[in-house]
């Protein structure tokens, strides 16, 4: 899915930055994924930004907001 989008060329590094730890960042997504799934009441999640590391050395979630549905 990461290697899908637009910006991957900029996840293998470009001008000087070094290339990011893509499987970090697609062990982030699949996980949120899975959070998502199991727990019905979240509506929303926003996480800004995911800084993604240089390979082996993962990824950092700077910010995350979570909203939850009490009503479900």
């Amino acid at each position: 899915m990461v290697r899908e989008i637009k910006g991957y060329r900029l996840l293998q590094g470009y001008r000087g930055h070094p290339a990011a730890d893509v499987e970090a960042t697609e062990e982030v997504l699949l996980r949120l994924s899975r959070l998502v799934e199991e727990i019905p009441k979240i509506s929303e999640l926003d996480l800004n930004p995911i800084v993604a590391l240089p390979p082996g050395q993962g990824c950092r979630i700077v910010d995350a907001r979570i909203r939850v549905d009490v009503s479900l």
